[in-house]
This record gives C-alpha cells, sequence and structure tokens, in this order.
C-alpha cells in the first residue's frame, strides 16, 4: 500500500517540472525573439562599409553601383552570388567578383578584370582596350601615357577579333611586348593576313589562324638574323617562312604572305 501511495506524487512531481521546462523555452524564445528584433533595428545588422578593390579600368563608384549595394541596407540579407553576378552581366571589362562579407557591417567586392592584350586605334587616334575575348571596351577611352600593349591601327574584320585576340593571349608575353603596331590588312586570297610592325625595326608578315604558334619563331628568327648583320626587312611567319631585306623588296616588289 505504501508504493501504491507514491505514485500520484511522482507524476504531480513530473508534471510540474515539464511545465517549468515549458516556461523556460517560452521565456527564451521571448528573449531570442526581443534580441532579433533589437539587433535588426540597429546600426550593427546593416551595411556599413562597402570597398573595391583590384579595380583599374573599371572604377570603384561603377562596380559599387552595378552591385546595387547600399548603406543601412541589412548586411544578413546580401547574397554574394546574386552581386557578383550582378556587377559580371553589368560590366563587360569585369571577369570576376568575389563577395567578401566581415561583420559587423562591411563588404568587400574583390574584382578581377578581364585581360587586355592590345588597344584598338579608330580612325579619330582615339584607343580602347580590347579583353583577351575580343570585346573592345569602348566606354574607357585611353590615353597615350597607359597604353602598354600593342596597337592595332588597323582591322577591317571585326568578326576576326575574337579568335585573334585569343590568339594573342596565347602569344608569349616577352614577344608580346616587342609588338609595336598590328595592322588587319586582308586580301582577296588571304582574308587572314596580318602585318606587324616590331619594336626592334622588323616587319612581320603573317595570319590569324595559328598566329601564337607562328610567332613563337620570331626570337629563333631574329637571332640568327641579326648574327648575320641584318637588322630591317620583312620576315614572313605562316606556313612558308622567309626574310626579306627592305632594300631587295624595293627592288624586287613586296611578297605576300
Amino acid at each position: 500500500m505504501a508504493n501504491i501511495e507514491k505514485i500520484p506524487r511522482l507524476r504531480k512531481e513530473n508534471r510540474k517540472k515539464r511545465t517549468n521546462r515549458q516556461l523556460l523555452i517560452l521565456l527564451l524564445l521571448f528573449f531570442l525573439v526581443l534580441l532579433l528584433v533589437l539587433f535588426f533595428q540597429s546600426s550593427i545588422s546593416r551595411v556599413q562599409d562597402i570597398s573595391v578593390t583590384g579595380a583599374q579600368l573599371v572604377s570603384p563608384g561603377e562596380v559599387i553601383k552595378q552591385s546595387h549595394l547600399h548603406f543601412d541596407m541589412q548586411y544578413l540579407l546580401v547574397n554574394k552570388e546574386k552581386v557578383a553576378t550582378s556587377i559580371v552581366s553589368a560590366i563587360p571589362a569585369i571577369e570576376s567578383v568575389e563577395v567578401r562579407k566581415t561583420f559587423p557591417g562591411k563588404i568587400e567586392l574583390v574584382v578581377k578584370e578581364r585581360p587586355r592584350v592590345a588597344f584598338l586605334m579608330n580612325n579619330r587616334g582615339e584607343l580602347y582596350p580590347v579583353t583577351n575575348k575580343g570585346v573592345v571596351l569602348r566606354q574607357y577611352p585611353s590615353s597615350d601615357e597607359m597604353v602598354d600593349k600593342p596597337i592595332i591601327r588597323l582591322w577591317k574584320t571585326e568578326q576576326l577579333l575574337p579568335e585573334f585576340a585569343e590568339q594573342l593571349d596565347k602569344l608569349d608575353p616577352g614577344i608580346r611586348r616587342q609588338i609595336s603596331e598590328i595592322r588587319h590588312e586582308p586580301t582577296k586570297n588571304n582574308p587572314d593576313r596580318l602585318i606587324l610592325f616590331m619594336k626592334d625595326g622588323f616587319e612581320v608578315h603573317t595570319v590569324i589562324q595559328d598566329f601564337a604558334d607562328n610567332m613563337a619563331w620570331y626570337p629563333s628568327f631574329v637571332q640568327s638574323l641579326k648574327r648575320e648583320g641584318k637588322t630591317e626587312g620583312i620576315i614572313n611567319l605562316s606556313e612558308v617562312k622567309w626574310f626579306e631585306p627592305y632594300k631587295q623588296q624595293q627592288t624586287n616588289g613586296n611578297k605576300q604572305p
């Protein structure tokens, strides 16, 4: 009988414990909600600082504008992937963006611009960067002081520019730095014909197709010519490779690659 009398008392104590736990959970939820409300109403929950690194051609202001970020927006609601996609799709000069978030309220946009392989000169002498995909960035005109790539002074067929830009990007940087000027001068039988004027005084005739592979011959070809005392003239670098001094060219007429 003594054991039977203790059962109701144990049940009563268990109900009391459950009630206390439920009350504690409700209190915790209440304070959690209160803290969240206070947090989202406070300044530390909002974007306080936006910085841009890695941008050279594009201005930081343009990057921030296309990110659609602004001060006082909710920091936790910033979607990094959407911000990066928004910038890359709006600015052709940018290849990728990494969005870094640092609490409280700091956002850094790390920009990687598309490689630029040349500058295109228009009829007015204005220079525009050309990316490795053949995109001409006409919204970013460059001054002569900023030109550190070959200048495309004449280009007849714009549809061929992406193919050539990719070839130019593959070219060894040391050889690319020796190119001063590029001219696309197609003929009826050779629509890919290129004429390059090099900084060391030589003129190179070649073609768009396999341009990088053909130009890879240039250093050894020139070294051989200089050992023979030849410092100026036309070097043909295509399927057939030959050299013609300028004096001989004037006598015999131009050869075409």
